[in-house]
């Protein structure tokens, strides 16, 4: 795992009260939890305001084969989107996250950081 991708993440995209946790979650054994958890409870977790871009994405999975992976965005929307599990792609200034699928369609939500000023 990259830890300073994971950091960058949660710093950016993740409201303050939270990220603390989540760090501890995703740097250790309880890792699955806090990716499970960030995606069922995103809507309370993330920063509001956030917006989408190409380059290498790295993917954070509950699916143990993708987590870790860095590669283009094609491939990691074709890996990541509609499998019916929760994950989170990153790039420089943008987060992908789907949340888990349990009826219909999981929840989508992408996040733009923008230098403030």
């Amino acid at each position: 795992m990259d830890r300073g991708i994971e950091d960058y993440f949660v710093k950016t995209f993740v409201v303050k009260d939270k990220r603390e946790r989540l760090l501890y979650e995703l740097g250790g054994k309880k890792r699955e939890q806090g990716i499970g958890r960030f995606c069922h409870t995103a809507d309370e977790m993330l920063v509001e305001g956030k917006i989408a871009a190409s380059g290498n994405w790295y993917i954070m999975s509950l699916d143990e084969s993708m987590d870790g992976l860095i590669c283009q965005l094609d491939e990691a929307l074709d890996l990541v989107l509609g499998n019916g599990m929760a994950a989170i792609i990153v790039s420089d200034s943008i987060a992908i996250v789907e949340t888990e699928q349990y009826i219909g369609t999981p929840v989508r939500y992408i996040l733009h950081h923008q230098c403030e000023k």
